[in-house]
């Protein structure tokens, strides 16, 4: 497995999104995104994996929510124990979606929330899933795991971009939230570095 760990600047650690106490908080928010891409590191040992990332704002507590359990986006193979890079890419002008794990694509779909754009100034969360701005967490939703590399960009990244991103390559243009912006870790869930250079 190759797995470059001189990006897992930061690192949330282990198995501890499993309560509603637990979770992870931004200092800034996002714009309005006509189109985004999620990527990020984890290892997960079982299923349900639970919520990776929420987003929520005042007119609608589920503007984006990126399970990992998800009728569109396989996840067996991430059940493992293992590193994964996951990165999920959509885009409202194409109306399309894709699914790269490990730098391989692994699933794509289209007629996807085409001409609608996620509005900014809501509350981005890693770890549970909101019921309301900031809150309303169910602990049945959840992650449980480990999670690094966490970046989010404001544009379509391409194939090649998604496999420079596993491979420690560097980071493409227009990254609008990363671990760098998080405000909080709430409950049991620890955070640190590793510099494995």
């Amino acid at each position: 497995m190759y797995i470059p760990l001189k990006i897992f600047h930061h690192l949330l650690s282990p198995s501890l999104f499993t309560s509603a106490e637990n979770y992870v908080s931004f200092s800034v928010s996002l714009p309005d995104l006509p189109e985004l891409s999620v990527c990020l590191w984890l290892r997960v040992e079982a299923s349900p994996i639970g919520t990776l990332l929420s987003y929520a704002t005042d007119n609608n507590d589920n503007q984006l929510v990126l399970y990992g359990l998800y009728r569109r986006l396989p996840v067996a193979s991430l059940l493992d124990a293992h590193w994964h890079h996951l990165c999920v890419v959509w885009s409202s002008i194409q109306g399309r979606f894709w699914h790269y794990t490990d730098r391989y694509l692994i699933s794509s779909g289209s007629n996807f929330r085409k001409a609608w754009e996620i509005p900014g100034g809501g509350s981005v969360v890693l770890g549970q899933e909101q019921d309301s701005v900031g809150g309303g967490f169910d602990p049945a939703e959840g992650f449980a795991g480990q999670i690094a590399g966490f970046r989010m960009w404001n544009r379509v990244l391409s194939a090649s971009e998604v496999e420079g991103v596993a491979s420690g390559r560097g980071v493409p243009r227009g990254v609008v939230l990363g671990m760098e912006d998080i405000k909080e870790v709430h409950g049991d869930v620890d955070l640190f570095c590793e510099n494995n250079n």
